[in-house]
C-alpha cells in the first residue's frame, strides 16, 4: 500500500464545560496504560498547539490516539483478508475464496438459497431494507464535514507535530495547511448523499467555524476546499450508553433459518473504536451459528423488537 492509514498521532481535548471535565477526569483515572489521557493546564496545552484557546484552563491530551483515514483502513482490512486467504493456501489448508461483488440489493430474500450466512453491515442504509422497516432502533443523523486549506496570504501554518483537536467541533489535521473541520448534526435525516448543495455547505461552514473558533481562533484564516456529507447510524440510548446493534435476525425474513441472517450496525460516529473487536465477535457468532460470543448488552435491542 502506497498510502498511510494514520493521518496524525495525538488528540487534544480542551474542556468547554464542567461536564467535559468530570467525564475526562474519570476517563484519565481509569484509562489503559496503552492509551494515556493526560490532564494539563492552559499553558501546557498552548505549548502543544500554539494559538489554542482553553476556556476553562484545563485540557486533556491523548498522545497515543490516532487520526485514521477510514477509507484507507477499510481497504487495508480487505487486503489483509486477501493475504490471509493466500497464506492459508500456502499452508495447505482447505481452499478458501474471497470475492468482492458490487450490486444493488432490494431485499434480503434475494440471498435466499445462495449463501450459508448473510451479515448486513450497511450502516444507516440497513434501515432502508424492507425487512427492517420500523424495526431497527437506529437514530439517523446527517453530518457535513468541510475540507479546509490555509489561505495563501497567511504564513502561520499548523505545527507539524501538534495533535488534532476534539471539541464541539473537531479538527483533524492532515498537514501544515490542510485539515478537516467537522461535523454538523442533522437528526432524523434520511439524506445519505455525499454531495452537499451550496446552501447546506454555507450553513454548515458557518456553524462549524463558530464552534471551531472557540478553541482554535485561527480557523477563521482557513478557507473551504470542499464539503462532504454522510448519514450516521446512531444506536439507541440505553442505561449502558449508546451501544452498537448486533445479532441474528432470521425472524425478519419470515422464514425458518438456523442463524443465517445477521445485522451489524449502529456503531455511531466513532465506529472504528468498535470495528475490529466487534467484527471478530460477529465472525465467531456467524461461524458457530450462535449469539453466545456477542455481549448481552448488544442484544438488548432485540427484546424491544419482540414486544
Amino acid at each position: 500500500m502506497n498510502f498511510s492509514i494514520i493521518r496524525r498521532r495525538g488528540i487534544l481535548r480542551p474542556a468547554v464545560s464542567l461536564k467535559n471535565i468530570n467525564i475526562m477526569d474519570h476517563n484519565a483515572e481509569n484509562c489503559l496504560a496503552s492509551c494515556r489521557i493526560e490532564s494539563m493546564d492552559k499553558h501546557a496545552a498552548e505549548n502543544l498547539v500554539p494559538g489554542l484557546s482553553v476556556p476553562l484552563n484545563v485540557a486533556f491530551h491523548m498522545p497515543e490516539a490516532l487520526n485514521v483515514h477510514s477509507q484507507y483502513y477499510l481497504e487495508a482490512l480487505y487486503l489483509a483478508c486477501q493475504n490471509s486467504v493466500a497464506e492459508m493456501l500456502n499452508l495447505g489448508v482447505a481452499p478458501r475464496e474471497l470475492n468482492f461483488y458490487k450490486t444493488s440489493v432490494g431485499s434480503l430474500l434475494e440471498f435466499a438459497g445462495e449463501y450459508n450466512a448473510v451479515v448486513i453491515c450497511l450502516g444507516a442504509r440497513a434501515a432502508f431494507l424492507p425487512e427492517f422497516s420500523g424495526i431497527l432502533p437506529l437514530r439517523t443523523c446527517r453530518g457535513v464535514v468541510t475540507h479546509m486549506q490555509l489561505s495563501d496570504n497567511f504564513r502561520e501554518e499548523y505545527p507539524q507535530h501538534s495533535p488534532s483537536i476534539l471539541s464541539d467541533a473537531w479538527i483533524a489535521v492532515q498537514g501544515p495547511r490542510d485539515l478537516y473541520l467537522g461535523s454538523t448534526w442533522e437528526w432524523r435525516s434520511a439524506n445519505y448523499s455525499r454531495n452537499v448543495p451550496t446552501v447546506e455547505a454555507s450553513e454548515a461552514l458557518e456553524e462549524l467555524l463558530l464552534k471551531g473558533s472557540v478553541i482554535y481562533p485561527a480557523i477563521s484564516n482557513w478557507t473551504v476546499r470542499e464539503a462532504v456529507a454522510g448519514l450516521r447510524a446512531m444506536p439507541p440510548l440505553t442505561p449502558h450508553g449508546s451501544l452498537p446493534i448486533l445479532g441474528c435476525v432470521d425472524n425478519v425474513t419470515g422464514r425458518n433459518h438456523a442463524c443465517k441472517y445477521w445485522v451489524f450496525t449502529g456503531l455511531g460516529s466513532r465506529g472504528l473504536f468498535y470495528h475490529a473487536w466487534l467484527g471478530k465477535l460477529m465472525a465467531q457468532a456467524v461461524l458457530s451459528r450462535s449469539e453466545h460470543s456477542i455481549p448481552s448488552e448488544l442484544l438488548l435491542w432485540k427484546q424491544k423488537m419482540k414486544q
